[in-house]
């Protein structure tokens, strides 16, 4: 374990109360029946100091607690203490155990001062705070499932760790791997390397209070906060899907995260996994080839929620989907829940089979969009905050509105920023925007692999903005029909080798004019957008959508180009 002080300790201490200066006049003061009387009430207040002494530090840990919500914010006190944290408070000294190396790093480092500063509030002048790494309290008090591990390490709180824990907690959340807690008979087989691995595995996971909230993602978010508080009104089998990249997964191990702290014995954190579609079909091939069908069934069919990610995996995959299809039913019987998430909607999932589209239909079924701007920008702020990166508002815009799509291509952009970063050699103060548009120099976004048809476009465009294909190719002028033209020749342009007459054609129009005029037009448009991205009193037009989406004219290119190489990839 690791050790910061983040102040001088306080060297007085309480007095033991067991350590009284013996009374020697009983015999000449008071009479035998005083001294028992009054013996028997030292007694009692002896028996009382301890439960008094408890109840003023579980009072003092409360008021400290609150004093830091104030001082932090709730989400923040959320996300960094509420289940990383354990903090205990002795005599004027704060002891805050960290469940990893770092998250002791992150709290010194931005909290620090926030901590001594509530101390001193709450027990004065003189209290002190000391930090250091823990993990053996969280596995003691139930955190990580395993109700039989409370035998504390030979390390003492305070003492120095070589801190390898936090080295690879430093490295977030980044694989699927699934997670369970695991039984008696996995412990037994595979000893405690095993269950520390798959302690690690579960410290990986991450929170639904880290999610970022929006009106794209807010249902989802909603749906998969009351399984994980396990609501009498929540669904039993929730099927999340979107694209790549947008909060899918991290909804899916929030869940599952959030309903390991819940559990309070290891029976019941061991009926909770989280998987992915691979891992799923690669243990149902190696069971039934080394003929443990039946353990396999056991393990999945009596958990309590089951989480699948990339549940696509198992298109065209028929004796996976017939397995999978029995262990939906057997779980529905159970009572027990289920969420998934894919790509696609369960209609548009390829070589499903019907009844097993059906099952995954009769759940909630909630489609998860693309961040808007706000999202984005907050997002922006979160994901530079965790590397230590402090950006300006223009260049935090910039960002935002540079990547409209997944959040892995925001969260590679600002690792490619810090990096530029340190090589320029630059030394305090903020990012601005002139760095992020040298990073974005020579870059463009891609495009679909396969050839682009004029017509795909056009089917992309009328279905985004809610009008017909007879329509566009009409002469009507309404705005959004005036939009889509503009579109359809701007991404026909960008996306494949048509001429501006070529276009025209494909449009029915006699000449190419108009055709040109509407691409120079929507150019226009996204140039003076990105020149005006890092001013603070730029307010981007409303665009004549038939959802009202508050959206960017650069946002909606990216989508229908995004939507475009969708419909090629189906070809």
């Amino acid at each position: 374990m690791k050790a910061f002080m983040l102040s001088r300790p306080d060297p007085s201490r309480e007095t033991n109360p067991m350590q009284r200066t013996p009374r020697t006049d009983y015999q000449t003061t008071t009479s035998p029946r005083s001294r028992l009387t009054e013996l028997g009430q030292q007694d009692t207040e002896d028996q009382r100091a301890p439960r008094r002494s408890f109840e003023s530090t579980q009072d003092s840990k409360g008021l400290f607690s609150d004093r830091l919500v104030d001082r932090i914010g709730k989400h923040r006190f959320g996300m960094w203490f509420d289940h990383t944290t354990k903090i205990e408070i002795t005599g004027t000294r704060i002891d805050v155990a960290a469940q990893s190396q770092f998250v002791a790093d992150w709290i010194r480092r931005h909290f620090g001062e926030d901590l001594e500063a509530v101390a001193r509030e709450t027990l004065g002048t003189s209290a002190s705070v000391g930090l250091h790494v823990a993990p053996e309290v969280f596995r003691r008090d139930g955190i990580d499932g395993q109700q039989g591990d409370t035998t504390p390490d030979s390390t003492s709180p305070l003492e120095p760790a070589n801190g390898t824990q936090g080295d690879a907690d430093a490295r977030g959340p980044r694989s699927r791997s699934s997670v369970h807690a695991p039984s008696q008979e996995d412990v037994q087989r595979y000893g405690p390397r095993s269950r520390r691995r798959s302690n690690d595995r579960r410290q990986m996971l991450r929170q639904l209070p880290s999610f970022v909230i929006g009106g794209s993602n807010r249902l989802a978010y909603q749906a998969s906060l009351s399984m994980a508080e396990e609501h009498e009104a929540a669904p039993k089998m929730l099927f999340l899907h979107g694209e790549c990249g947008i909060g899918k997964t991290h909804l899916l191990q929030g869940v599952i995260e959030q309903r390991i702290r819940a559990s309070k014995n290891a029976i019941s954190s061991r009926r909770v996994r989280y998987v992915t579609g691979e891992e799923f079909t690669n243990e149902y091939i190696a069971a039934v080839r080394g003929g443990k069908i039946d353990g396999f069934r056991n393990r999945i069919r009596q958990l309590d929620l089951l989480a699948i990610d990339d549940i696509h995996f198992l298109s065209n995959k028929t004796a996976t989907q017939n397995e999978f299809l029995h262990t939906l039913d057997a779980i529905n019987l159970s009572g027990a829940s289920i969420v998934l998430a894919s790509d696609e909607h369960p209609r548009q999932i390829g070589r499903f089979s019907a009844s097993l589209t059906s099952r995954f239909l009769a759940g909630m079924v909630v489609r998860i969009g693309r961040p808007d701007i706000q999202m984005r920008e907050e997002l922006v702020r979160r994901l530079a905050e965790e590397r230590d990166l402090q950006l300006t508002e223009a260049a935090a815009r910039l960002l935002a509105g540079r990547f409209s799509g997944s959040v892995r291509e925001l969260n590679g952009a600002l690792m490619k920023l810090a990096a530029l970063r340190r090589l320029d050699g630059a030394r305090g103060g903020a990012v601005g925007a002139i760095m992020v548009e040298q990073m974005f120099e020579g870059e463009s976004a891609p495009g679909p692999r396969t050839p682009v048809r004029l017509g795909e476009i056009i089917d992309s465009v009328c279905q985004r903005l809610g009008i017909e294909p007879d329509e566009l190719l009409g002469r009507g002028r309404h705005r959004r029909v005036v939009l889509a033209r503009s579109l359809v020749v701007h991404l026909a342009r960008s996306l494949t080798t048509l001429s501006f007459p070529e276009i025209a054609r494909g449009l029915g129009r006699e000449n190419h004019s108009t055709v040109h005029t509407a691409a120079r037009r929507i150019e226009a448009d996204l140039a003076a957008a990105e020149a005006a991205m890092g001013d603070d009193d730029y307010t981007p037009r409303p665009l004549p959508l038939p959802d009202d989406a508050e959206i960017t004219l650069r946002e909606l290119v990216e989508q229908l180009k995004y939507d475009v190489s969708k419909r090629c990839s189906r070809r």
